[in-house]
């Protein structure tokens, strides 16, 4: 506004000069008229211009499906497509098709994940604990160290860090689990000496952990970003060694574990594949990232004004689909099929729709029927081209439970296999075309 304060203070003195101007000569009253009439419109025009009460809103987003009233800071998608939502030490369950607050947790907490099941929380209240999911009851508390714990695809061993203390300023990095049914502990055998972190991330499929903190040799700091066997929680490889001990803000791993990044305060972004440990690093001013599914991947562009976060395809760097004043984290709700982006408010977009408008086909939903009982999933009702097809079934998190070749001559499908409770995705390629539908198991 301060613009428009200069160029209306400026047409104001105009008129007061002009006037002035006006009555001394009058012999040129006519052309001063004749002026004046066109400055007094361009006066009129640029106060509209200025005025935000009278400035044209911009179009909304088509593929915008809700924002939340209240600010977060953090959030977890739930297998049922709820959503998690927190601020200091308060969380509450939001709809995940409405972004409405379903309920509030009635003690304060931090939560830090959720089960591959649905069935339980880690957080914080008073200890570090384990909370479950429909009765908000802690089940156990297992250790007063914050440590920000991740459970495993077993959905019964969480996996978290600790700092042993060395001296003030230097510490010995180690993982520890915990089972939350055996009440049993492990620790590395093998620590990372006179390293520090307070960030931890478990891949989907259960295989790698990684860390991401500071390094102190004696006399400079360093980041450290850290891939670990989350089997052995021993340590594989230092992926990322960087002088300055800039804070690394987020740890993420693309849903078929096959690559993890890490964001650091610098705003830079490293993502790394963890088969050949070869990097891809991503510079600007990134303030949160996430993979959406194993295709693509979200960066929040949040420290320029506008702040702007883009959809980019993995393979080429090719950006689909650009997002004003937003910034953060994203996270892909694979139960709705939305995007769900966090920049103060929790902002959820329709992604087929993202892919439709960016002419990318998305999978065709439910072509079939699906049915898991008796340790046996059928599909009953379908019309495929081919008497064979390739099927897989997955995890909410993308993790390949089977893979499978299928004969389709008959009127059925059965696939023998034992699932533990949970939400689950059949993957069918026929020919050319690809489908996918969701099935629940309940034990």
């Amino acid at each position: 506004m301060n613009d428009c304060n200069h160029i209306y203070q400026f047409f104001s003195n105009f008129e007061i000069n002009s006037a002035f101007m006006c009555h001394s000569i009058y012999t040129e009253n006519v052309f001063q008229g004749e002026f004046m009439k066109r400055a007094f419109l361009f006066l009129a025009v640029a106060m509209l211009f200025c005025n935000p009460t009278l400035a044209q809103e911009p179009d909304p987003d088509p593929n915008l499906l809700w924002v939340t009233e209240n600010y977060y800071t953090r959030f977890l998608v739930l297998p049922n497509g709820n959503i998690l939502a927190g601020k200091h030490s308060t969380e509450v369950e939001l709809d995940g098709n409405t972004g409405e607050i379903i309920r509030e947790f009635p003690y304060p907490t931090v939560f830090y994940d959720v089960s591959p099941d649905g069935k339980y929380i880690s957080a914080l209240t008073d200890w570090m604990c384990v909370i479950d999911y429909e009765t908000e009851e802690v089940i156990v508390r297992y250790t007063q160290i914050n440590t920000s714990a991740k459970f495993m695809p077993d959905s019964k061993t969480l996996v978290c860090y600790w700092n042993e203390p060395v001296g003030v300023l230097n510490g010995n990095l180690e993982l520890m689990s915990y089972n939350i049914e055996t009440k049993g502990y492990r620790v590395s055998e093998n620590s990372l000496k006179n390293t520090t972190t307070g960030i931890i991330a478990v891949s989907p499929d259960g295989r790698f952990v990684a860390t991401g903190g500071r390094h102190r040799d004696g006399v400079d700091d360093y980041t450290h970003l850290v891939l670990w066997d989350a089997q052995t929680l021993e340590p594989i490889k230092i992926l990322g060694e960087f002088e300055n001990a800039n804070e690394v803000r987020s740890i993420i791993f693309s849903t078929d574990s096959r690559l993890v990044g890490f964001s650091l305060l610098g705003a830079i972004l490293y993502i790394y594949d963890t088969d050949n440990f070869s990097l891809n690093k991503y510079d600007g001013s990134i303030y949160g990232f996430g993979f959406v599914t194993n295709d693509f991947i979200a960066i929040g562009n949040g420290k320029i004004d506008p702040p702007e976060l883009n959809l980019v395809k993995l393979d080429n760097d090719q950006i689909l689909y650009s997002i004003n004043n937003s910034g953060g984290n994203a996270v892909h709700n694979i139960t709705n099929n939305t995007m769900i982006v966090i920049y103060g408010f929790l902002y959820c977009y329709d992604f087929e729709k993202i892919l439709t408008g960016a002419s990318i086909e998305p999978k065709i939903t439910n072509p079939f029927m699906v049915e898991y009982t008796n340790n046996s999933l059928s599909t009953r009702n379908f019309t495929f081209v081919t008497n064979q097809i390739s099927c897989s079934i997955t995890d909410v998190n993308g993790r390949v439970i089977r893979k499978i070749n299928l004969n389709t001559s008959t009127n059925e499908i059965r696939i023998p296999i034992k699932l533990i409770s949970g939400t689950y995705f059949l993957h069918i390629k026929d020919g050319s075309k690809e489908y996918v539908s969701k099935f629940l198991v309940v034990e």
